[in-house]
């Protein structure tokens, strides 16, 4: 297949980049939970020590849960086989993606066996290539070297394996999933709505089965740090993730709009119009915009999501299809990267695969799907290029206004389209 191929050499081409500046991190880790996974948080104390992982001339600490860690600590061992004192190269820049990418080919993989029995050949296919070939994914995996492909692509699967009526499989991967890192705690009760729309004869069976596979993957991955005693410097460590003091992190939605019309205003009087609105975006504090008498960014988000969620549940329970279901966990994936305080650039990501393969099962949802990828797609270039010493060809500024501000309206403007429009919507009375 053709596609495959040109998929194949496109990640081919970006594994070698160096990635975003926070990839250096992902070194400091690998070397660390190389030696000793267990104590990467550190190891008990009062309060709580929070260990500092050094590598090189580097410093730094983590706050992702034990699952990633875990992975790049596997790549770690195998990289300290090549180079004994742990040399930084392009060889451990691949190594440390590779994750990721074993992850995407996964999906394909499942998608062209699997998916091609229950749904045929071409909608297997397409659901593959909309994936394989799809910007967002390789600039956010292979180019920029995130740790989303193996945080997106077990949730995507957990759900696949639900409509599969595999509810333990689901829970295993969904397990997995949030113990990579935590947002898809946020499709996660989406999930488990699709779980419980099963008929009532077998839904207490499935959601046995779901449970217990969650739960004994969970105990396989933390068990490990809750021996050595590090449960509550873990636990510190991810709950810093929540902490952050940002409005928006550099991600394309509401609260970036906020930000922008907070800084035109702060200083309108003192640059002029014109200056002021078309100064360089930078990130504002929750901390600053409570001082100015708003309401808490972080509160009001999380209010805004809670009920996005518990629509998508809602309708879940009248999700005939995969395609459907898959739509709906796209949408509530948008919904918090559109609607949560602290967001970053690369959050959007985890609505892609989900509408990916929405789309290449069902063609309702192809232009849902392709709007999200291109919106995550430039939310990631104009602030991290195609990564450290790729920035990206044109400057944000060229456009007046911040180009990023421009896509936030864009952003924004979709979302509300595909949430009310009738034939184009997730939650269009023709899909009932």
């Amino acid at each position: 297949m053709p596609g495959l191929v040109l998929g194949a050499i496109l990640r081919a081409a970006a594994l070698p980049l160096p990635g975003m500046e926070d990839f250096g991190s992902w070194k400091v880790w690998s070397y660390a939970a190389a030696h000793d996974p267990t104590s990467v948080y550190g190891v008990g104390g009062s309060p709580p020590e929070r260990r500092v992982l050094r590598w090189r001339d580097a410093a730094v600490t983590t706050d992702y849960p034990p699952l990633a860690l875990d992975e790049l600590g596997a790549v770690g061992r195998l990289y300290r086989a090549v180079s004994p004192t742990y040399e930084d190269s392009t060889l451990l820049t691949v190594g440390l993606k590779l994750p990721g990418l074993l992850a995407e080919i996964g999906l394909v993989v499942v998608l062209l066996t699997w998916g091609r029995r229950v749904y045929g050949w071409d909608r297997a296919a397409g659901a593959a290539l909309t994936f394989w070939l799809n910007p967002a994914i390789v600039i956010d995996g292979a180019a920029l070297g995130f740790l989303d492909p193996q945080m997106a692509v077990p949730a995507v699967m957990s759900l696949m394996a639900i409509f599969a009526g595999s509810p333990g499989l689901a829970g295993v991967l969904l397990s997995a999933a949030i113990l990579t890192k935590p947002h898809p705690i946020f499709v996660a009760p989406v999930i488990v709505a699709a779980l419980l729309a099963r008929p009532a004869a077998s839904r207490a069976q499935a959601a046995v089965r779901f449970v217990a596979g969650s739960g004994l993957t969970a105990a396989a991955i933390v068990g490990p740090v809750i021996v050595r005693g590090a449960w509550s410097n873990l636990v510190q460590a991810v709950g810093r993730l929540a902490t952050h003091d940002m409005v928006s992190a550099q991600a394309a939605n509401v609260w970036w709009l906020l930000t922008y019309v907070l800084r035109v205003l702060d200083v309108w009087k003192e640059w002029g119009p014109r200056q002021a609105l078309a100064q360089r975006l930078r990130i504002l504090g929750i901390s600053r915009v409570i001082a100015l008498g708003y309401p808490n960014p972080r509160a009001v988000g999380l209010i805004l999501v809670g009920l996005a969620i518990l629509l998508a549940m809602w309708r879940m329970k009248r999700a005939r299809s995969l395609a459907d279901g898959a739509a709906l966990a796209g949408w509530t994936a948008w919904a918090y990267a559109m609607l949560a305080a602290q967001v970053h650039e690369n959050h959007l990501y985890l609505a892609v695969p989900f509408l990916a393969v929405a789309a290449g099962l069902d063609r309702r949802y192809t232009r849902m799907a392709w709007t999200v990828s291109l919106i995550a797609t430039l939310n990631l270039y104009l602030f991290e290029g195609l990564g450290m010493g790729w920035p990206p060809l044109v400057d944000r500024t060229s456009s007046f206004i911040d180009a990023s501000v421009l896509l936030a309206v864009v952003n924004v403007g979709a979302f509300v389209w595909f949430t009310v429009n009738k034939g184009a919507a997730v939650f269009s009375p023709d899909r009932q």
